[in-house]
C-alpha cells in the first residue's frame, strides 16, 4: 500500500527507540494481540475507501449525470473536475489523505509488534500467552464494515408525517 521512498514516517523515531529497547509499554498480551488485529482491520478498510476514491476520479464526465460531457455546461464541467480531483489527483484528494492514515495506523502496528517481540524475547509466559491468543483469532482478519448511510435516519423533521394536501 506505501511506498517506502515516501515522506518519512510519522513515528520513526518510537519504532526505532522500541526496536533498540529504550522504549517500554506496560500492556497485556491480549492488548497487543487485538491492536495489532485492529490495526490490520483498519488497514484494510482505509484500502477499501482508497479504492473507492480511486474509482471516483475515474469515472468519465458522461457518466455522472449532470451534463458534464456538454461544452456548454462548464459549471457542470468544473464540478465533475474538482470531484475527480478530489476522490484522487491532488496532495489533498482523499486518496492521498488516506495514505497518511493507513502510515499512521502502520507505525502504530509496528511500534507494538516491535514491543511485543521485546516482550516475548524476555519473557516466556507472555511469549506463550500471546501465542496462544494468536492461535485462537480467525486465520482471516474480518474487515471493518464502513458505516452505511440511511437517509432520514436521526433526523425527526425528515420523518414526521407531512401534512396532507388540501
Amino acid at each position: 500500500m506505501t511506498e517506502d521512498n515516501a515522506a518519512p514516517r510519522p513515528i520513526a523515531n518510537l519504532i526505532t527507540e522500541a526496536r533498540e529497547g529504550r522504549l517500554q509499554l506496560r500492556i497485556a498480551p491480549e492488548d497487543f494481540v487485538y491492536i495489532d488485529r485492529d490495526c490490520e482491520r483498519f488497514k484494510m478498510l482505509i484500502t477499501d475507501l482508497q479504492r473507492e476514491a480511486q474509482a471516483i476520479s475515474e469515472v468519465d464526465k458522461g457518466q455522472w449525470g449532470i451534463g458534464a460531457d456538454a461544452r456548454i455546461l462548464t459549471s457542470a464541467q468544473t464540478l465533475v473536475d474538482r470531484f475527480r480531483t478530489k476522490g484522487k489527483g491532488s496532495e489533498n484528494s482523499v486518496h492521498a489523505v488516506l495514505e497518511q492514515h493507513y502510515r499512521i495506523v502502520d507505525d502504530i502496528q509496528t511500534l507494538h509488534r516491535e514491543i511485543r517481540q521485546r516482550y516475548e524475547a524476555a519473557d516466556a509466559v507472555f511469549a506463550a500467552k500471546v501465542k496462544d491468543l494468536i492461535s485462537r483469532l480467525p486465520e482471516q482478519v474480518t474487515p471493518i464494515d464502513p458505516a452505511v448511510s440511511q437517509p432520514g435516519v436521526g433526523h425527526p423533521e425528515v420523518l414526521a408525517p407531512q401534512g396532507t394536501p388540501s
